[in-house]
């Protein structure tokens, strides 16, 4: 026989209460009974994340109020995250831009920062007004010592008919070239964790072609820099005083 089941056995046996846990509000032990995910009602916004802050503790983290910043960790916040700026990655940012005016021998940079990883300086149509060679130096903080050592070929119309060496040299060559406005000198040098106290690693690439002839002529060039002091300004000055140089010379920091 089956024993009578008593109010006390069917309490027992049902759920009598509701209790609300971690990340969950509400709750009680009559009626309806309503429970919420605080995590859900923390969000705001698209984008938005619920990040944890302690045990058993966690707070809302707004979306990046700008388009391609990246989730960071950062001890520093609350959430122990930050929305930021991506890091550099072989960006290019430009530093400073040196215009030659007509008048110039000689043009010498600003102080370089020296928070970037390697710098970059681009000739933009540097030419002569007069019927002489364009035969520049290229020197690191005014370093006219024997600082420098390079080898490479050079050549005419993309054929190599020579070779440029030199162990010693006090600076590092432009190349010659006859000069006008239609054809005039370009080229990229790239110097190599210029920050560093010991040799720095340089390549350097140009064209240019014969004032009045359609001739073009190259130079293509690695060498080192072996002066004691990180690399801070860059200086192009024309062998021949007799006439000036004219151009823009480009200097970018890359990440």
């Amino acid at each position: 026989m089956t024993k009578a089941r008593t109010l006390a056995d069917n309490f027992a046996a049902d759920i009598n209460g509701i209790t609300a846990g971690t990340g969950i509000t509400g709750g009680g032990t009559s009626g309806t009974v309503t429970v919420t995910n605080s995590m859900a009602t923390a969000i705001d916004a698209k984008g938005d994340l619920v990040v944890g802050t302690g045990a058993d503790t966690f707070s809302r983290l707004a979306v990046a109020s700008t388009a391609g910043y990246l989730l960071t960790v950062d001890s520093a916040e609350a959430t122990g995250l930050k929305w930021a700026a991506p890091a550099g990655g072989g960006g290019f940012t430009l530093l400073e831009t040196l215009t030659i005016p007509s008048s110039s021998t000689t043009i010498t940079s600003a102080s370089i920062s020296s928070s970037y990883k390697h710098l970059c300086f681009v000739f933009s149509n540097i030419f002569t007004t007069s019927a002489n060679n364009l035969d520049c130096t290229l020197r690191f903080n005014s370093d006219s010592g024997s600082n420098y050592l390079y080898t490479g070929v050079n050549g005419q119309d993309g054929s190599p008919s020579g070779t440029n060496s030199n162990g010693a040299a006090t600076s590092i060559p432009s190349g010659s070239f006859s000069g006008d406005s239609n054809y005039n000198l370009n080229g990229v040098l790239f110097v190599y964790r210029y920050t560093d106290t010991t040799r720095r690693t340089w390549t350097y690439q140009q064209m240019g072609g014969i004032s009045g002839g359609a001739t073009s002529r190259f130079n293509i060039l690695t060498g080192g820099y072996k002066g004691s002091s990180a690399i801070s300004t860059f200086t192009m000055a024309r062998v021949q005083t007799d006439a000036t140089f004219q151009g823009t010379i480009y200097i970018y920091g890359v990440s």
